[in-house]
């Protein structure tokens, strides 16, 4: 009887993980470049999805890795590392889920010139022709020309991530 419980929840058990691993699938990271692998760095796929990753510190220095992703566990592998990740924005259509309509907008852009960093109050153009202010203290000096940045809905508000810089800050559009 004991044996057959034990054979019964192995069984269960060997089911649902397997239930799990069906939920993931192998994509790669398009942004940023290099993918660090730490915690809060925004990170998109090729399938258009974003993450975020949570509680991690692994300076992997990945150029457009190729990664297993599972939704369903909130776990990325990527070189042989498992992190602990967090969906922001979905595909329209991952593999093994329903294509679903997503009410979050991801704005992909270049700022218009040169990038100088975080200031605590900058104000930032688009090649789009928005212009975004910083709205969350951050300082930091980045030297790029025209880098890509993503701007998604976080919480209340929206975060930018300007590529090269590892942490993304809180912005508001005023045009």
């Amino acid at each position: 009887m004991i044996l057959m419980k034990v054979i019964s929840t192995v069984f269960l058990l060997l089911i649902t993980s397997l239930a799990s691993a069906k939920n993931c699938y192998e994509s790669s990271i398009v942004s940023p470049t290099p993918f660090m692998g730490n915690n809060g760095e925004v990170f998109k796929l090729t399938d258009g999805s974003v993450w975020e990753v949570k509680h991690e510190y692994e300076y992997l220095y990945e150029y457009y890795p190729s990664v297993i992703i599972c939704p369903s566990t909130g776990k990325l592998v990527v070189d042989g590392k498992t992190l602990n990740v967090k969906q922001l924005i979905s595909s329209k259509s991952t593999p093994n889920s329903p294509s679903r309509p997503t009410s979050a907008k991801v704005i992909e852009s270049n700022i218009d010139g040169d990038f100088e960093g975080w200031e605590g109050e900058t104000i930032v153009k688009l090649m789009n022709g928005q212009i975004w202010e910083q709205s969350e203290y951050y300082y930091t000096y980045h030297y790029s020309y025209m880098p890509k940045v993503l701007i998604y809905r976080s919480g209340g508000g929206y975060k930018m991530k300007v590529d090269g810089i590892e942490k993304s800050v809180g912005v508001i559009q005023i045009k």
